[in-house]
Order: structure tokens, then sequence, then C-alpha cells
């Protein structure tokens, strides 16, 4: 298999745009697993309760993510011309990979969620937003030094992030 093309990655500033564009689409997302959780359980969703509602959202989640990644895109990402590949032979992730790239993708938050929790910052919602904000952002930065400046679970997964606009010049 030859290796893919090398293509640029996009700017962090689009992929922050991306990933903040994508926010509202999952949002919508998990509000209709939520009322199809309700509709079926009769149980709403609390935080810290154990009412399944959490694990369907994971589910979900993977289950999108996995599916648009292995198209290459999700809507978010169409959008603001970024697609998803694997790293050598520069096709759409198969399933399995996208699902790799799903599960590392958490290391976005999980630091942030993890410190919350060891200093009991549960009741104190506005801390844990902030805690997540510095996460993300330090996470997207850390992405400046990293071959090919790929997010770190891009480089884990063995896929990478490229930028689909057209070179100038280029017509299509």
């Amino acid at each position: 298999m030859s290796p893919a093309p090398i293509t640029p990655a996009p700017s962090l500033r689009r992929r922050l745009a991306c990933l903040f564009y994508e926010s509202f689409l999952v949002f919508g997302l998990l509000m209709v697993a939520g009322f199809a959780h309700y509709a079926l359980t009769r149980r709403s969703f609390e935080p810290g309760q154990a009412t399944g509602a959490s694990l369907v959202f994971l589910g979900v989640l993977a289950v999108y993510f996995s599916w648009c990644w292995s198209r290459g895109e999700t809507l978010a990402m169409k959008t603001w011309y970024i697609g998803v590949r694997d790293a050598r032979s520069g096709r759409p992730p198969a399933w399995p990979q996208a699902l790799k790239r799903f599960a590392w993708s958490w290391l976005m938050f999980l630091p942030a969620l993890a410190v919350s929790h060891l200093l009991a910052l549960e009741s104190q919602r506005r801390w844990i937003y902030i805690a997540l904000l510095i996460n993300l952002l330090v996470y997207a930065l850390s992405s400046r030094w990293l071959p090919g400046r790929q997010y770190l679970h891009d480089r884990l997964a063995g896929t990478e992030l490229v930028d689909l606009r057209q070179p100038p010049g280029v017509k299509a």
C-alpha cells in the first residue's frame, strides 16, 4: 500500500471552531437520545444517578463519531473542510480504527474530569467547566509540537486530520 499523500493539517483555529460547531450538533443528538431513553424507561437523566442514560449517551456518541469518521468527516468537519483519514493509506479510517480514535479522543476531557472528581468539585459545576476548557485548550495547543501538527489521539489511533480546502490556483 502506498503512503498517503502529504496534506497539511487544518489550522488550530479551524479545528477549534469545528469542535465548537460539533458541540451544538452533539447537544441536539444527545437531546434526542435523552428523549428516547426517557420514553423507553420513564427514568429521567439526573447526573450522579444510575439511570443508564450515561451509558446510552456514550454509546450514541461512539456510534455517531465512528460512523461519521469511517466516512471521512462529520457534518461540522464537512462545514469546515476538515477530513479524517488513515495516516498510512489516505482513505477514511475503517470502523474499528474510527472507534479507536473515539476512545483515544477522551484524552481531551478525562484529565480535567479526574482532577475535578479528586478535588470534589462536582458540586461547583463552574470549576468543572473551567477545568474542561483549560484541559481542552492545553490539549489542542499540544498539537503544535506533535508531528504533522496532529492531535495526540490521532497519532495514537493512526489517523490524521487533513485540510480539504482546494489549494489556491487549483480548479475542480
